[in-house]
């Protein structure tokens, strides 16, 4: 196209199919004009996206700016709202991104910084575009000419899926909302991985995170494993805990308690940290695929059971109405969810130690108030997302029942312990004090010192 505006100046468009399927080559050429000139010129990009999913809010939420400067790297605006920004390095590429498309603008020499301007805005309550549009995308641009005052440039128009973006060798995956730091690398370079090859099976969607959801349980069998063992072996010890509480009920006499308690924890080979470590494993695969499921493109208007769309929220009740702060329909996948966690929590109730310190939180109420809460908070997410979970304690369950049947003999774990116990009391002189244990002891010392001066 050849657009005139005076005599012997002119800007001409040309627009072609790219090499994939998803992309156009964009070439300006301005005919005329001088090297002061052409170090002026920008494009000027505007668009605003319309609603293309059944969950419009989290669709929205999602949705921005994102770019990659030459030298400060990748980075995005605001999701949560409204953000206009300098650039602070020329861009290799810019996207206007949503919940799973992106129009990305890559040019052949880098955006230049210079009057350079991004932004997004949203919508506020009222406005024309508030129940249509996602936000407002706004950018301008420095384009850098070569010698023949031309620019050249590819807008991708693609699926927010990671085996398409990172075929470009750009690092267009950048966008991914796959988490930050070890969470994100889990998914990339664990959880997505897996999740593929099942795919490539031929697999459904819903099976295929059935079989992944199985698999990561089944690496992870050991460490719950360990859990499991620690929480048997505090439960045995809990009739003797309790006698060291009733013993020092005082708050003066809590290091002494606590001395008596690394001393019965060592005799018996039990620890309460035991239990803890192996959860620290399992929690930064938790929280990936919190991540990971919600912006997966393969979710994307695939139906499972009786989820139409496992990227969407299911329903098996729609109201009509609002009902703060549920919503206005029921997910039969987060009920489930919700009703496994709890059964999972009751199941390891027993084993919780209730707080000896005055004012200090009963933690068997907060384990039961979490999965009801589940119910608030997942009832709008991803139906894949709650799918995994449900399946996930549901499995968690089964692997309990198997280990506590046929690997896990209380009675038999009791006497050994009670061995190992008689073993250390019976050889006082062998028994050597952790350095944990010194420091308890040294702590005690200095707190009954300080408690004689007061006196005085």
């Amino acid at each position: 196209m050849l657009i005139n505006y005076v005599t012997d100046l002119s800007i001409e468009y040309k627009y072609s199919i790219g090499d994939k399927g998803f992309d156009l080559n964009y070439d300006v050429k301005l005919i005329g004009f001088n090297d002061a000139a052409l170090k002026h010129v920008q494009l000027n990009w505007k668009t605003s996206l319309r609603k293309t999913e059944r969950l419009f809010s989290e669709q929205r939420r999602v949705s921005t700016v994102c770019y990659d400067q030459v030298k400060d790297g990748f980075t995005y605006l605001s999701e949560t709202s409204g953000e206009f920004t300098n650039p602070s390095d020329d861009i290799n590429w810019i996207a206007y991104k949503q919940s799973y498309f992106s129009a990305i603008l890559k040019p052949k020499v880098a955006f230049s910084r210079t009057n350079g301007l991004i932004g997004i805005k949203v919508y506020k309550d009222g406005e024309a575009k508030q129940k249509t549009h996602l936000k407002d995308y706004v950018s301008n641009l420095g384009l850098n000419f070569n010698s023949g005052a031309s620019s050249s440039m590819v807008w991708s128009f693609v699926p927010n899926d990671y085996n398409v973006l990172k075929s470009y060798d750009s690092d267009y995956d950048a966008i991914l909302n796959y988490g930050w730091g070890v969470f994100r690398w889990i998914n990339l370079y664990a959880v997505q991985p897996i999740f593929n090859v099942i795919i490539s099976s031929g697999l459904g969607v819903g099976w295929a995170i059935l079989v992944l959801t199985i698999i990561l349980k089944l690496i992870l069998m050991p460490v719950q494993w360990k859990m499991f063992l620690s929480s048997v072996k505090m439960k045995i010890l809990k009739p003797e805990i309790d006698e060291l509480n009733a013993k020092f009920p005082n708050k003066d006499d809590a290091m002494k308690k606590q001395v008596e308690m690394m001393a019965l924890y060592k005799e018996s080979g039990a620890s309460p940290l035991a239990g803890c470590v192996p959860m620290l494993i399992q929690m930064p695969i938790l929280l990936a695929v919190f991540r990971f499921f919600p912006a997966t493109f393969g979710l994307r208007q695939q139906g499972f059971l009786w989820a139409e769309d496992l990227s969407s929220y299911d329903s098996i009740l729609d109201f009509g109405f609002n009902v703060w702060p549920y919503g206005d329909h029921v997910s039969l996948f987060t009920l489930l969810m919700s009703a496994t966690t709890l059964l999972y929590t009751f199941m390891n109730s027993g084993n919780v130690q209730q707080p000896t310190q005055p004012g200090m939180p009963n933690m068997k109420v907060i384990m039961y108030v979490f999965p009801l809460m589940m119910i608030f908070f997942f009832n709008n997410y991803s139906a894949g997302l709650s799918y995994y979970y449900f399946i996930s304690t549901l499995v968690s369950i089964l692997i309990m029942v198997v280990i506590k049947q046929f690997f896990v003999n209380e009675d038999k774990l009791k006497l050994k312990m009670a061995s190992r116990k008689a073993t250390a009391s019976a050889n006082p002189k062998v028994k050597k004090k952790s350095r944990f244990q010194e420091k308890l002891e040294e702590m005690q010392k200095q707190q009954q010192e300080m408690i004689k001066n007061k006196k005085k």
